[in-house]
């Protein structure tokens, strides 16, 4: 799964929402998890938490020697019905930016199947973001940003279907699967000056993978290896200059009746 780049946490401004309360010896499932980032920032707070992450796929999972003994991560895919056993027994499922991955028909029935993995009392935290109304900015009026703009708008393009939704349906869908209350945050990217450049960066390397990856399927029009190479160059330049990537950062959150 995509995962936000941890700036993003900073101009979020924390890593739970203040509706939810946890208990210190909490079970909390991160699911999409890729590089386990979310549960290594909250395992701190909560040393005697049980904390599992799951992932379509363990190819951004730290080393297991490398995790605290409360972590724990594992293979699932959150789009297929989780087995009755993990029905009922978290305190908290976290999702971050899986925007990307999934089709709008496909979010309905996923927010059902965490909603199943949530004692009664528990919450669901689900940050996404609203790339539709991206803007690129300049420091200065002298910074160039033709090149940034040029391959993030055909990434926004391409998964234009995917991006509108999630970020605006989720209280919606939230509500549907039984949460009450819902309580929603919206935060721009920029909100931490010192950040522009890494969240900028960690974007723009999002739309060169995807751009990497057309080229190797031989999908039409797409750049090859020594074009992408050259353009890639450019765009750090104009990052570096002061050109950034500004989105807005929406969260939702819902608590399951306790009875």
């Amino acid at each position: 799964m995509t995962r936000l780049p941890s700036e993003a946490v900073r101009n979020i401004g924390y890593i739970l929402h203040s509706s939810i309360d946890l208990p210190s010896i909490a079970r909390v499932a991160d699911v999409g998890t890729g590089t386990a980032r979310f549960l290594l920032h909250l395992q701190p707070t909560y040393p005697d938490a049980v904390l599992e992450g799951f992932d379509i796929s363990s190819a951004l999972y730290p080393p297991p020697d490398t995790l605290p003994p409360n972590v724990s991560l594992s293979v699932r895919d959150m789009k297929e019905p989780f087995p009755a056993e993990m029905h009922g027994k978290y305190d908290l499922v976290h999702v971050r930016m899986v925007v990307a991955a999934m089709l709008p028909e496909e979010w309905e029935p996923t927010v059902w199947n965490l909603v199943q993995l949530l004692k009664p009392g528990g919450f669901l935290q689900w940050e996404e973001c609203d790339f539709i109304n991206a803007e690129y900015l300049q420091i200065n009026p002298d910074c160039p940003v033709e090149k940034t703009r040029g391959i993030a708008e055909q990434f926004r393009t391409a998964l234009w279907t995917r991006f509108q939704n999630g970020w605006n349906t989720l209280p919606r869908q939230m509500r549907a699967a039984g949460l009450e209350p819902i309580v929603t945050d919206v935060v721009e990217s920029d909100r931490v000056p010192e950040t522009r450049k890494k969240v900028t960066a960690g974007i723009l390397n999002l739309c060169f993978t995807w751009a990497r990856l057309m080229a190797e399927r031989g999908a039409p029009g797409a750049m090859c290896s020594e074009q992408l190479d050259g353009l890639e160059k450019e765009v750090s330049d104009e990052i570096e200059s002061g050109c950034y990537f500004k989105y807005r950062i929406h969260v939702a959150c819902g608590r399951k009746p306790s009875s």
